[in-house]
């Protein structure tokens, strides 16, 4: 088996175990569980670029995204309302080193404010009852207090973000790519509220998915893959990126989920 690495983590995927399942149903039972629901906007989930009026090309489809449509459906009818959720969401502008690096693919991709950065019906559960904006003047990370509340009211917690990694952040004066401290205060505070088991899906697999795996992991909150609600980039990406998205991650069906 090939081994991913970012961050200078190493990954390797294997169906949860018995006692890994018994880890999460106790999570869940005592309100230290959350979904972790990744990127699954219109920008990334439909499956044509956009052009605009003024001849834009808006979008950047994760081919093959409808597969887990059904999936998708799955969760919210699991879980909505019965366990908290962090979503996180790209809210680009032009100028972010992200929407440069990818200009072969479109012009923009889930632009802050438009449709593309809006989330598809079968993730949406409801309006954020905390919401983390992108830029980094505003001062919206949730106090651990509050993120306990709204983790024991099984609400949802929105993070916005300009980066494959949500701990860091595309500087779009400098073209640099710097630590999030909003992502990394939110994560200390998110670890602190309690959470210590994510279940995390969304695309794409081997790009901000992995990002959120390894972000569960550099903070002591243990990631659990929902195998059929994840989708890759493509062959390609896969390559580049090693074949092996994950590792030493274990992974779960919504069907396991169901059976609980």
């Amino acid at each position: 088996m090939e081994i991913n690495a970012i961050n200078n983590q190493t990954f390797a995927a294997h169906p949860a175990t018995r006692e890994e399942i018994k880890t999460l149903k106790s999570a869940i039972e005592k309100g230290k569980a959350f979904l972790y629901d990744v990127d699954t906007t219109h920008g990334f989930m439909d499956q044509t670029i956009h052009k605009r009026p003024n001849g834009i090309t808006d979008g950047f489809p994760v081919i093959g995204a409808t597969l887990i449509l059904p999936a998708l459906a799955a969760i919210k009818s699991l879980f909505a309302g019965k366990l908290p959720k962090v979503e996180s969401v790209d809210a680009h502008s032009f100028s972010d080193p992200e929407i440069k690096f990818f200009k072969n693919v479109s012009d923009i991709h889930s632009q802050k404010g438009t449709f593309g950065a809006e989330k598809i019906k079968e993730t949406v559960f409801g309006e954020p009852n905390l919401l983390i904006e992108v830029e980094p003047e505003k001062q919206d990370v949730p106090n651990v207090a509050d993120i306990q509340k709204t983790m024991g009211n099984n609400g949802i917690i929105r993070i916005e973000k300009n980066e494959i990694d949500i701990l860091k952040y595309g500087d779009s004066k400098t073209g640099n790519v710097i630590e999030n401290k909003k992502g990394v205060d939110f994560f200390n505070n998110l670890k602190n509220a309690g959470a210590n088991v994510a279940l995390v899906y969304g695309v794409a697999e081997e790009y901000c998915v992995k990002a959120a795996v390894a972000a569960c992991k550099r903070f002591g909150i243990t990631p659990i893959v929902i195998n059929d609600a994840v989708k890759d980039a493509g062959t390609k990406a896969l390559q580049d990126n090693n074949d092996e998205v994950y590792g030493d991650v274990a992974t779960i069906t919504t069907k396991e989920l169901a059976n609980l």
